[in-house]
């Protein structure tokens, strides 16, 4: 997190908090795998796991037994079927069927040996709408439903892994689970500035018990809350009157926790809103946060609840004490994997089996967990397209098994009077679809208004899509992405699109140029904050893939500030990591003097950017002006992008006081008009002409368009 007094150790990690509030693995814990090494990735914000629980310690809390390790595990999965190429050979892939595929992708049809079958919906409001997933049981169903009831802020980024796969072991094991966004987070209508967020968030949960109810057949429910969420299941469960069972995962038990943790990095305004990872709390969200406290409950929430303290500060606090004074009969547990959930790395989310046993088997022993008698055939239909003033979004598979997730974003006029240009914005990091603080859920629906159909998709690995075959995870910066994308645009050629705009930041950005390399489709590029654009593994030729390994600001933000008294103070306080400063300045000049001893190489980054803007595709770079990896694309294409002024059609422009993710206040106000403007220009200029109204960069620098 690039914010004010952030400091790094010399790895990188911030000490601007307590050792408390970085995640570590609990003593004695088994090693996690591994990913194969990458550049460093932006996923990782803020690059704390989690702030300071402020609660006062108690004594540890003594383990209930894990009821769940008697249970057999559900079966594996089936191997997917091949892939395209493959069932080509055999015969199997006509263009006819392909069609077929890229239609009924659309259409909400999705199939395929191994796809988990869960089912998009929309908890309807009129226009407030909160968007969800419906898994269904498979095998013999429980007469009991599982609301999840997710974190609010990054927290709910970097757990997303962890309730997928939740989700999807609970409906094994014959539990429906219901997940879903709050109004105005994740994929759901709303906006964080609107009023009466907590009340809203509190009526999602609500819908949500109600939907889970209606589709199972059944009243019995257990509301999974993880750190605020648990304080907002168990208001809202005191609200309907109480239910079956309560899993309070690490939780929040104030509102004022949560801010306490949220102020410690975030930035307060002189109203009393707060501004936190990229996060807005008005006013009044801030004071009804104030208020909500799941200690003083209106009535008795639940017959039974299991409180799961965090493995990394294992601190009950006064939550189990208070809810059994309410008449709940409340068990206390330690759970590992928490610390591991919101460290943003990729596969950090996954649970290890024994984790998931646990949870498990506390909820399979709930009396109303019985096999159910009977279950409803079939799920009640959802509504496939919701309208968000003048765009309409839907849920769509993508894929030769539609096994890749994502959001389409359409204006809401006839097919004719769409454009015929089609967006697709790639995931950053490990963040999946909504990116980083909803940044591309903005964009696509402010895009879709103006007439585009605008594609937030999960690449293989990442949110609702699985990873491809052999691999547990994403890898960030993998050229078999490429691949995702080629069959997402294969599905918007099928409803009309002619040629694509690929939008991405840091590793999305490498994942839309490799894609525009290998596809002449791509007839336009949006790439922000690249930190590397080609990656080759055991390579060392390209000294910008160590480089980039460590994360420092920009020379030009420290030559800057050297011209300041602030940093100079800091620096005093043994607040700056010199070393790490220093490192970067040498990269730099060594990278610089490589370059100049060995003259023009023939096959460049800089040479492979020029081939794609003369076949014809447009290139908008944004940078912001401290980000780290402006040194990287300043070395490869010049200040301003000066080495690339021959190409007409290629632009470099940066973004004033903006953070690698565009976190901070107005900063996704200021990039938005900048997309919407350059497409518009690219709709009056033909391919690889020069882009008339458009600003020179060097003017660009200090304010949007």
């Amino acid at each position: 997190m690039d914010g004010p007094g952030c400091r790094r150790s010399r790895r990188g990690r911030d000490r601007s908090l307590p050792v408390s509030a970085r995640a570590r693995a609990p003593a004695g814990a088994a090693p996690r795998p591994r990913p194969a090494r990458q550049p460093h990735h932006d996923h990782r914000w803020p690059r704390h796991a989690a702030p300071a629980n402020t609660l006062p310690r108690t004594r540890p809390a003594r383990r209930h037994p894990r009821l769940g390790s008697r249970r057999r595990p559900p079966a594996p999965r089936a191997r997917r079927r091949a892939p395209r190429e493959a069932a080509a050979a055999a015969g199997r892939s006509t263009p006819g069927r392909q069609r077929w595929r890229a239609q009924c992708a659309f259409t909400g049809v999705r199939g395929g040996p191994g796809m988990n079958m869960a089912t998009p919906l929309r908890l309807a409001q009129g226009s407030d709408w909160c968007f969800g997933w419906w898994h269904a049981p498979e095998g013999p169903a429980r007469a009991l439903s599982v609301v999840l009831c997710p974190p609010i802020g990054y927290e709910a980024v970097f757990s997303y892994p962890t309730q997928v796969q939740l989700a999807r072991h609970l409906a094994g094991l014959g539990l429906p689970v219901l997940r879903f966004d709050y109004h105005g987070t994740g994929d759901s209508a709303g906006e964080d500035t609107q009023p009466g967020r907590v009340d809203a968030w509190i009526d999602s949960v609500q819908r949500a018990v109600a939907e889970a109810r209606r589709r199972s057949g059944h009243g019995a429910v257990a509301l999974l809350g993880i750190r605020l969420g648990a304080a907002l299941a168990v208001e809202a469960a005191a609200r309907l009157g109480g239910v079956d069972s309560l899993l309070l995962w690490a939780p929040c038990p104030t509102g004022r926790s949560f801010l306490r943790e949220m102020r410690a990095a975030g930035e307060v305004g002189e109203d009393g809103s707060l501004h936190a990872f990229g996060h807005h709390f008005s006013q009044e969200t801030v004071r009804d946060l104030d208020a909500l406290d799941a200690r003083k409950p209106a009535c008795r929430p639940a017959q039974r609840a299991l409180v799961v303290m965090r493995d990394d500060m294992a601190v009950a606090g006064p939550l189990p004490g208070a809810l059994r004074a309410a008449g709940v009969d409340v068990h206390e547990a330690t759970l590992e994997g928490y610390a591991a959930m919101v460290s943003g790395e990729p596969g950090g989310g996954v649970l290890q089996a024994s984790a998931l046993d646990e949870l498990a088997g506390w909820l399979l022993a709930s009396p109303a967990a019985l096999p159910a008698p009977s279950m409803p055939a079939g799920s009640p239909p959802c509504q496939a397209v919701a309208r968000i003033d003048a765009v309409l979004e839907r849920t769509v598979f993508v894929g030769p098994q539609q096994q890749l997730v994502g959001v389409l974003a359409e204006p809401a006029v006839p097919d004719e009077q769409r454009r015929r240009t089609g967006v697709i914005l790639l995931n950053i990091g490990a963040n999946y679809r909504i990116g980083p603080h909803r940044f591309y859920v903005k964009t696509a629906r402010a895009l879709a208004a103006a007439g585009w159909r605008t594609l937030r998709l999960d690449l293989a690995g990442i949110g609702d899509s699985p990873p491809q075959p052999g691999k547990p995870w994403a890898s960030l910066y993998d050229r078999d992405a490429t691949q995702d994308v080629r069959h997402a645009m294969d599905a918007l050629a099928a409803q009309g699109c002619r040629d694509f705009v690929l939008m991405g930041a840091c590793s999305g950005s490498y994942v839309a140029f490799q894609t525009a390399q290998a596809d002449p489709r791509v007839g336009g590029l949006v790439l922000m904050n690249s930190r590397l654009l080609e990656w080759q593994p055991g390579q060392p030729g390209d000294r910008w893939q160590d480089s980039m390994q460590r994360h420092a600001k920009s020379t030009d933000y420290y030559l800057k500030a050297a011209f300041t008294r602030e940093p100079w103070q800091r620096l005093l306080r043994g607040q700056i990591n010199v070393r790490l400063i220093a490192s970067r300045f040498a990269d730099v000049a060594r990278a610089r003097l490589e370059r100049l001893v060995a003259g023009p190489a023939k096959d460049t980054l800089l040479g492979r950017m020029q081939a794609l803007c003369r076949r014809g595709c447009d290139v908008l770079m944004l940078v912001s002006d401290a980000d780290d990896g402006r040194d990287y694309v300043e070395f490869h294409f010049g200040a301003a992008g000066r080495r690339m002024r021959e190409q007409r059609n290629f632009e470099m422009r940066y973004v004033a006081s903006a953070d690698h993710t565009f976190s901070r206040p107005g900063n996704q106000a200021q990039v938005v008009p900048m997309l919407l403007a350059r497409m518009e220009q690219r709709m009056q200029s033909p391919p690889g002409r020069a882009r008339k109204g458009s600003p020179p960069a060097a003017e660009a620098r200090a304010a949007p368009t």
